[in-house]
C-alpha cells in the first residue's frame, strides 16, 4: 500500500514536472518568437533603408553622370570658341603679315635683308601651321563647317597619315543631319575608339562603315587586332565606359563585342535621327 501511495506521489510529481517544463517552453517559445518578430520587423526597416539608400545612390549617379556630360559638352563649346577666335585673329594676322613680308621682300635690293624676310617668313609659316594645328587639336572646324562626314573622312585621313595602321572608311554618300552636341559626341566617340585600337588592340587594319538604317544613323567600326582575353576587364575601361555614359546622354546606344576569339572586335554606335531632330528643336540653336 505504501509503495502504491509512493508510485502515485512520484507520479504527480512527475506530472508537474511536466506541466512546469511544458509552461517554460511554451514562455521559451513565445519570448523566441517575439524576437524574431521583432529581427523581422528591424530587418524590414533595414532594407527599406537600404533600398531608399540604394535609389538615392543611383539618382546621384546618373546626376553625376549628366552632370559630366554637360561638363564635357561646355568644354567643347569653349574650345570651339577658343578655336575659332585663334583661327580669326591669330591665323589671318599671320596670313596678312607674310603677304606683306613677301610685298617687302620685292622691293628689297640688298640680299642681306632678303634672307632675313625670308627667314622672317619661314617663321611665320611654322606659326601659322602651328595654329592650324592648334585649332583642329582644340575642335576641329571642319566638323561643324562641313558636317559629320567629312570630319571622319579628315580623323580617317589624320590616323592613316600619323599612325602605322590601314583605316578604311565606307563610302556614304551625302551627309548626315546632326546637331552639334550629337555630332560632337559621335566625332568624339569614335576617335576614341580609334585611339583604343591603336593602343591595347594590336590591329593592322580597321574598316568604319556609315549607315542610316529605319531613321538610326549607324556606325560600325571592326578591326582585326588581338579581341579581349576572357579575364579582362577592357570592356569596362575608362575610355568604353565614357563612351558608353556619353552615348546614354544623347540617348544613344554602344555595343561593343568580339567577332571571334582573338580576331579582332565590332563596336556599334547608334543614334535615332528623329530624337537627335527634336532634341535639337528643344535645344534650340547653338
Amino acid at each position: 500500500m505504501t509503495q502504491i501511495v509512493k508510485q502515485a506521489g512520484n507520479k504527480k510529481y512527475n506530472n508537474d514536472e511536466l506541466e512546469d517544463n511544458h509552461a517554460k517552453l511554451e514562455e521559451l517559445v513565445k519570448e523566441r518568437t517575439f524576437e524574431l518578430i521583432e529581427t523581422n520587423e528591424n530587418l524590414q526597416v533595414e532594407i527599406k533603408v537600404r533600398k531608399q539608400v540604394e535609389k538615392q545612390l543611383l539618382a546621384y549617379q546618373k546626376q553625376l553622370q549628366l552632370l559630366s556630360s554637360r561638363i564635357s559638352l561646355f568644354e567643347e563649346r569653349e574650345k570651339r570658341r577658343i578655336a575659332s577666335e585663334l583661327h580669326d585673329c591669330i591665323g589671318q594676322t599671320l596670313a596678312l603679315t607674310k603677304i606683306k613680308l613677301k610685298s617687302l621682300g620685292k622691293f628689297s635690293e640688298s640680299a642681306e635683308s632678303k634672307s632675313i624676310i625670308e627667314e622672317i617668313l619661314q617663321l611665320v609659316d611654322q606659326t601659322i601651321k602651328g595654329a592650324r594645328t592648334l585649332t583642329f587639336e582644340l575642335s576641329p572646324p571642319i566638323l561643324y563647317e562641313l558636317g559629320f562626314c567629312h570630319a571622319v573622312q579628315w580623323l580617317v585621313d589624320q590616323f592613316n597619315e600619323q599612325q602605322d595602321i590601314e583605316i578604311i572608311l565606307g563610302k556614304y554618300v551625302g551627309d548626315i543631319d546632326l546637331d552639334n552636341n550629337v555630332r560632337f559626341i559621335l566625332f568624339q566617340a569614335l576617335r576614341e575608339l580609334l585611339i583604343n585600337i591603336i593602343k591595347h588592340a594590336r590591329a593592322t587594319k580597321v574598316k568604319i562603315n556609315m549607315s542610316v538604317v529605319e531613321e538610326n544613323l549607324k556606325i560600325v567600326v571592326e578591326d582585326n587586332g588581338i579581341g579581349f582575353p576572357e579575364s579582362s576587364n577592357t570592356y569596362s575601361g575608362y575610355g568604353l565606359f565614357n563612351i558608353r555614359e556619353r552615348m546614354n546622354y544623347i540617348d544613344g546606344h554602344f555595343k561593343i563585342i568580339p567577332i571571334a576569339h582573338n580576331r579582332g572586335t565590332r563596336a556599334t554606335l547608334m543614334i535615332s535621327l528623329k530624337l537627335s531632330e527634336i532634341n535639337q528643336h528643344k535645344r534650340g540653336p547653338q
